[in-house]
Order: C-alpha cells, then structure tokens, then sequence
C-alpha cells in the first residue's frame, strides 16, 4: 500500500493506492502528475512556446516549481491527517450511541412472534393480581406526597415573594443609573455637536481659502506658461537667425579658401611660365642666376608650407568650435566627425601630392642646372649635400604630420567605439528589463492556469460526492421501505392470532 507517507516523487512508476490519500488529493482537485519531480529539461521541453523562459532565468523558474510542489505535498498530508482523526471520532461516537440506543431485533418468523404473545398473556395476568395490592400502596404514598408538596408550596412561595422583592430593587437601581447615563450622554451630545458645528465652519473656512489660494495660483502659472511661451519662441527666432549667419559665414569662407587656391595656382602657373622664359634666355645667365633662384624657391616652399600649415590649424580650431556650439545627438556627431576626418584627411593628401609634385619638378630643374655645370664640382657637391638635407628634413616634417594626423584619428575612433559601447549597454540593459517583466508573468500566468484546474477538479469531485449521497440516500430510503412492509405484515399476523384467540 502507496500512501502520500512513503511515495517516492522521483519515481513516476509509483503509483498511490492508499484510499484516504486518494481522496484527500481529489478533495484538492489535483492530478497525481502534478506531485511527481520534473528535471529542468522537462520543464524546459513543457514551456518551448515561451520566450521569456530563457537559459539564466530557468532555475529560477524550476526552484518556483519545486516550492509549488512540495505545498501541495504538505497539504496533502495534513487534510489526510485530519481524515484519520476524523474517523477515529466517529467510530468513538458510533459505539457510544450503540450502547446507549440498543433496542431488541424484531423477530423476522411466525414461532418466534408467537412465544412473545404467550408470554406477554402471562405478564398481563400477574400485573391484573398485583393491581390491587399496587394501588393501596399508591393511595398511602400519594397522603404522603400530598403534606410534603403542601409544605413544599409554602415555601416556595416565600422564597418567591422575596425573589421578587430583591429584583424589584435591582430593577429601580437599575432605573435610576439609566436616568444618569442618559442625562451625562445628552450633555456630551450637546456639547459634541457644538464641537462639530465649529469645526465644520472652520473646515468651510479653510476650503474657501484654499480655492481662491488655488485660483490665484492657477492664473500665476497661466501667466508663468505664456511667458515661457514667449521666451521660447523668442530663443528659437534668435538660434535660428545665429544658424543662418553661421551657415553663411561658412560659405563666404569656402568661397574665400576657393578664390585662394585658384590664386596660388595661377600664381604657380605663371612662375613656371617665367622659368620656361628664363631657359630660353642664354646658359650664362642660367649659371649666374642658379644659386639665386634656387635659394628663392627654397623660401617660397618655406613659405608655402608654414602657410599650409597655418591653414591645417585655422581649420582644425573651427572644426573643434563648430563641434562644441552644435548639439546634436550621439549618432549625428559621430557621423559628421568621420564625414570631416575623412575630409580633412583627403584635402591633406591632396595638398601633400601637389606640393610633392611642385618638388619633383624643381629637382628635375635642379638637375638639368647641375648638368651643365660641368665646369665647377665642388660647388656641385655642395648643392647636392644641400638637396639632400633639404629632402631629409621635409620627409621628417611629412612624417611628423602623418603622425600627428594617425592619432587624432584613432582617437575620434576610439570616441566612437565608447560611445558605440555606451548605446550597447543601455540596448543590452532594456533586453534584460523586458525579460525579467515576461518572466514574472509567465510565472503568475502559470500560477492562475494551476488554481483554475485545481477549481474544476473540486468541482467535478463535489458532484461526485453529491451523486454517491443521493444514492445512499435512495437506497436509505429502499430499505425503510421494506422494513415498513415487513413490519405491517407482522401487525397483521398478530391482529390476526389475537382475532382467533378472543373467538376460541
């Protein structure tokens, strides 16, 4: 025999037979799988529809499976220790009400019915004798009863009289302190409602007060609301009037920053002209003007390359304002920022590839100048220790640039990269907030399918219950029934053997 004691949950071969458990778990309207374990790949396999019910978030929902399991176990045995002490009752009871309510058996055959009429003639014969002798012994006892009942009486009248006596006293008493109370009542009534009177008017007071204190401060705010109207729309015409002076200061600056370059390339177009002219003119001049125009060139680069220089900071400084006065979000700044190193990096190559073209075309001049110097080799030498000092010195201002230019680019990159990480984390945050909200309703919702089944099968195991009582009650009735019929038949039979006795 399986009781709810000694079942093992593991084991879903162990089936309960233990007919009080048995009931106890129908009373509750629970299944008998429902108190049997489940491994967290069950579960997992039971709840594949919900999404909520994630992989962290599944030994939470299994240890909450659990606890729900092991209630309905305590529960259970508990309503089956009360059945069994409920019983012990009735048996108790049951053989209290045997005892005291035993009757003699009706005798079911004909010879038996008839010894008890034979014997009952008898009884009635010996009773007719002593009749007599009884009723002079009566007569006596009842003189005897007569003077003690009358003495009796009197007494009891007495203690009556003063019964009522006391009681009437206690009654005036009783009266009298009601009166008192009463007075003392209507005193406090009086001087309640005077209380209540007053503070009721003050209460009126108070909220008269206080409506026109909310009035006056609804028509503030009205008056505050329009006013921050006004400046609202004031700030918005002067940012949008500063957007449009900026925007065309920008333009006029492009456009200045165009007119230059065309500028200085005109300007580099019609040098190239003069120095086409100038190798027209005789080599002689050529040799005497060599150091000259090349110490000339020489500066003009300088020039040139602070200049450029000069435009790379200028421009850089109103990348930065431009960067500080536009509030835009996290998305839109790091696009225009790698819109505008991107830009800035291509204008610098271009810048770059143009002034290594200008100086590959002076060292092709350079070089056709040596040529013919064939007369003078120290002064050669000399130029060509120059040239490759020069050379090594721009490369190194190249390489600083490249440099200088590497890192700020991995710096905004590395901007980008947080703030990306930044967006990620909030995303990653939301996820988990939602997750936990499903997983909380799952569970509620879980809860509220269980008590909805565990309701129907009370209900039906109510109705079962109601059905075996109208059938007990029917057969109760069926057996009353017969035992009625058998009963008139044994009447008849002894009416009948009493009709034949009195005519014999």
């Amino acid at each position: 025999m399986i009781s709810l004691i000694n079942f093992n949950p593991a084991d879903k071969n162990c089936i309960i037979d233990s007919p009080r458990s048995i009931q106890v778990i129908r009373q509750r309207g629970i299944v008998l799988n429902e108190l049997f374990c489940i491994n967290k790949e069950q579960l997992q396999a039971m709840a594949k529809k919900e999404k909520s019910l994630t992989n962290e978030n599944l030994d939470d929902f299994h240890k909450h499976f659990e606890y729900r399991r092991q209630q309905k176990v305590y529960a259970l045995i508990k309503d089956r220790e009360a059945l069994i002490e409920k019983e012990k009752r009735g048996k108790i009871e049951q053989s209290a009400c045997s005892l005291k309510l035993l009757r003699p058996a009706s005798s079911t055959t004909t010879s038996k019915f008839m010894d008890q009429v034979q014997k009952r003639k008898q009884m009635e014969e010996l009773r007719q004798r002593h009749l007599q002798e009884m009723m002079l012994k009566r007569e006596e006892q009842t003189q005897v009863r007569e003077e003690k009942m009358q003495l009796y009486e009197e007494k009891r009248k007495r203690m009556q009289e003063e019964r009522q006596q006391e009681f009437q006293e206690k009654q005036e008493n009783i009266a009298k302190q009601k009166r008192q109370k009463e007075l003392e009542e209507q005193k406090k009534n009086k001087q309640l409602q005077q209380v209540y009177f007053e503070r009721e008017q003050e209460r009126k007071m108070q909220l008269e007060f206080e409506e026109q204190q909310r009035k006056e401060q609804a028509a503030l705010r009205d008056s505050q609301q329009r006013e921050l109207k006004q400046q609202l729309e004031k700030e918005k015409k002067m940012k949008d009037k500063q957007k449009e002076q900026e925007y065309l200061i920008r333009k006029q600056e492009e456009e200045d920053q165009e007119l230059k370059r065309q500028m200085f390339f005109q300007q580099q177009q019609e040098s190239k002209k003069q120095v086409a002219q100038k190798r027209a003119l005789s080599a002689k001049e050529r040799q005497r003007d060599a150091q000259k125009s090349q110490i000339d060139g020489l500066k003009k680069l300088r020039e040139d390359f602070l200049k450029k220089e000069e435009k790379i900071a200028e421009k850089q400084y109103k990348f930065q304002e431009l960067q500080k006065e536009r509030q835009l979000s996290i998305e839109e700044k790091n696009r225009i920022k790698n819109e505008k190193i991107k830009h800035t990096a291509k204008l610098k190559e271009h810048e770059q590839q143009e002034v290594r073209r200008e100086f590959m075309e002076k060292e092709m001049d350079i070089q056709l100048r040596l040529q013919q110097r064939s007369q003078s080799n120290p002064k050669e030498q000399y130029m060509q220790e120059e040239a490759d000092r020069r050379a090594k010195h721009r490369e190194k201002v190249k390489k600083m640039n490249m440099l200088q230019l590497e890192e700020k680019r991995k710096v905004y990159l590395q901007k980008i990269q947080e703030q990306d990480e930044k967006i990620e984390k909030v995303k990653n945050e939301q996820e988990v907030m939602f997750q936990e909200q499903a997983y909380m309703k799952l569970k509620k919702k879980l809860d509220q399918q269980e008590a909805i089944k565990h309701q129907k099968q009370l209900e039906e195991y109510k109705r079962e219950q109601i059905r075996e009582k109208l059938k007990q009650v029917d057969l109760r009735m069926d057996q009353k029934k017969e035992e009625q019929r058998e009963v008139d038949r044994l009447r008849d039979q002894a009416n009948r053997v009493e009709m034949m006795g009195k005519k014999q």
